[in-house]
């Protein structure tokens, strides 16, 4: 009888040892699934968040270096015609603040993917400028970069 009680205890401690497997496996993978789950989000959210901080930064410096410009120029009191005459057309085109919504394209295409949204931003803020460069084109020029004025040589 002993080696049938132990034959008896050996599937016992088999059939218990491969349920207690199987249940640490399906832990492990419910584990593992919440933790890719978890790093996917992570990664969208910060991957969005570095792109729309980058966008929003741009959009708030550029406008917001112009706009600081002129207040130092005219509390200057600079005599340079140029720039006084740049400065009133300046004044005269009445930007929105660089904080306003008005220049955050994200709030007129709410529920578009991210990375359209981000063109639209690009696009809105290129065009700005573009059409700043034209208007005002002395102090758009001050402020370009030598990367921006560099010439290709052939």
């Amino acid at each position: 009888m002993s080696a049938s009680a132990s034959s008896d205890e050996e599937s016992d401690f088999k059939e218990i040892s491969s349920t207690n497997y199987q249940r640490v496996q399906d832990k492990v993978a419910k584990i593992s699934y919440a933790d890719g789950i978890a790093d996917g989000r992570e990664k969208v959210f910060q991957d969005s968040f570095d792109e729309g901080f980058e966008n929003g930064f741009k959009t708030g410096f550029e406008l917001a270096k112009l706009s600081a410009f002129y207040e130092t120029m005219k509390n200057a009191g600079t005599e340079n015609v140029a720039f006084n005459i740049e400065q009133e057309t300046y004044e005269q085109l009445k930007l929105a603040d660089a904080t306003d919504k008005t220049h955050f394209k994200y709030l007129d295409h709410q529920g578009a993917p991210l990375n359209i949204i981000s063109d639209k931003q690009r696009t809105y803020v290129d065009n700005l400028l573009e059409s700043l460069g034209q208007k005002i084109p002395t102090t758009t020029n001050l402020f370009k970069s030598s990367k921006d004025s560099r010439v290709n040589v052939v």
